[in-house]
């Protein structure tokens, strides 16, 4: 059986769990992902052939999947391949193309700041970022897109923390509800990701961050 919390250095590593967790179940659960990026890019592109339809059940194929694909390339897998069903993804940097998959849904915070405030002003963005994991902030930034009653995967990436403000607090009783009803959590730490996004002043990291919210689903 799987562990209910996997903590991962890479994003793409949680293809791991995905895949074991999927061998579990009759039919492959949605995932809600927190992150700073997208993560929406084409499996591969073009450097391996399109994943299968059911590669997530071969050792070899999600061996190859964690060693080849790049960071931002592994929900694109985990749909072709039917680990996963869709995803929902809320991303502060959203980029200019399109989701390479129909059933990738990325959300941003309506009120998000522009992308130069976010990166270089530091102090204009640091009340934002405090807010960023509160239950009014995931409800204004999903909208209508929360999970319902089907089987589903929390996913984090460490570097959409910016400060420790943003982990400390109440007011996270969405997240720790949906941590409760998620059949896996996958954190990536991310740590060079986090130092280069974390505001001045913080010494968090990635590994910090993954602790905190161990401590906060436990």
């Amino acid at each position: 059986m799987y562990s209910k919390i996997t903590v991962v250095k890479q994003h793409h590593e949680v293809l791991y769990a995905w895949c074991r967790l999927r061998r579990e179940l009759d039919a492959p659960p949605a995932v809600w992902s927190l992150d700073t990026h997208t993560d929406t890019m084409p499996s591969f592109r073009g450097r391996q052939k399109t994943p299968q339809p059911g590669e997530w059940a071969d050792d070899g194929a999600v061996d190859n999947a964690v060693k080849n694909l790049r960071h931002d390339e592994h929900f694109d897998w985990a749909l072709r391949t039917g680990t996963i069903s869709r995803a929902s993804i809320l991303a502060l940097l959203p980029g200019d193309l399109p989701p390479a998959h129909p059933q990738m849904r990325v959300h941003t915070p309506p009120d998000l700041p522009d992308t130069a405030t976010i990166l270089n002003d530091a102090e204009t963005f640091r009340p934002f970022a405090g807010q960023m994991l509160t239950s009014a902030f995931l409800k204004r930034s999903f909208g209508d897109d929360l999970p319902g009653d089907e089987n589903f995967i929390l996913d984090i990436d460490c570097d959409y923390v910016y400060c420790r403000d943003a982990l400390s607090g109440g007011g996270r009783e969405l997240l720790c509800s949906l941590a409760e009803r998620a059949l896996l959590i996958t954190i990536s730490e991310e740590n060079e990701w986090v130092k280069i996004l974390k505001l001045p002043g913080e010494n968090i990291t990635g590994s910090y961050i993954a602790e905190k919210l161990k401590e906060l689903f436990s």
